[in-house]
């Protein structure tokens, strides 16, 4: 208040009413699905990764629950899960993300806080905290998503746990994570007795790498099924990530040799950079 007050008397204008909406909005993270390294000209496929994560997301929120999604870095867990959030109400999702490593329950309430818009100042205890949350969330059908979830100290699902059980109806919650995600879960009777789904991505077989790569780039569209099946082999070992990394040195690898196809010279070439 002093501080507004100060500005009022230094005769800078006023900042109109929409300004305070403006800052809310940038606070939200941008959910939608970004392609790894920014790959030009990549498509949406709907992998067996995709499709799976779609049903369980789906399932937990139709039946007001927590899941979890783990699996190793680099398998698409986050982007099939953003992909799938962008059907919902966006004004319905509590994206949980956080810029610095290992957050508390602190930073969960005061995000959760700022997600839902609430009109009213930001309580100054952790007990009249969480009252307004468990008067908030049943308000709308909300959906809570976790993201990087690994990064989650016990008492952080301990948090959500406690406010999911206070809550009716309740909001849904997915954790998306690696394996530390999922032990850690696993590892408190409470929590893993709550869990609906247990969700883990592994990497993608021979078979979805011939299907699924051709459709993620046309750089790969008609390249021969040994080539794709070398690539993956030496280097990327069923990651869509790592196969990104490769489109994108095959795409300068192109260049480099003015090459219009991809054959040996231009992956090895690529596959030397990654």
């Amino acid at each position: 208040m002093a501080t507004a007050s100060k500005r009022k008397h230094l005769g800078q204008r006023r900042q109109p009413a929409a300004t305070a909406e403006s800052e809310i909005s940038r606070r939200r993270p941008d959910l939608r699905p970004q392609h790894f390294l920014g790959l030009k000209d990549s498509t949406l496929v709907a992998t067996d990764t995709l499709l799976q994560i779609k049903d369980t997301v789906i399932d937990t929120v139709e039946s007001q629950a927590m899941s979890v999604i783990y699996g190793d870095p680099g398998l698409g867990k986050s982007f099939s899960t953003r992909a799938t959030i962008q059907e919902m109400n966006p004004d319905l999702i509590l994206p949980l993300d956080f810029a610095r490593s290992r957050p508390g329950p602190k930073d969960l309430r005061e995000e959760l806080f700022h997600q839902m818009r609430l009109n009213c100042k930001m309580p100054g205890t952790p007990t009249a905290f969480d009252k307004l949350l468990r008067e908030a969330l049943p308000r709308r059908p909300y959906v809570i998503v976790c993201d990087e979830a690994q990064q989650y100290r016990r008492e952080n699902f301990e948090f959500l746990r406690k406010l999911w059980d206070n809550c009716e109806p309740k909001p849904a919650i997915v954790f998306v994570g690696g394996r530390e995600a999922y032990e850690t879960l696993q590892s408190d009777p409470a929590l893993a007795s709550r869990i609906y789904i247990r969700l883990e991505i592994l990497a993608m077989t021979e078979g979805e790498i011939l299907k699924a790569v051709p459709d993620s780039h046309p750089v790969w569209r008609g390249v021969d099924e040994a080539l794709l099946k070398r690539i993956d082999t030496q280097y990327a070992l069923g990651s869509f990530r790592e196969w990104v990394k490769v489109t994108k040195h095959v795409l300068k690898g192109m260049e480099y040799f003015g090459a219009d196809q991809v054959d040996d010279r231009v992956v090895d070439w690529a596959l030397g950079r990654c």
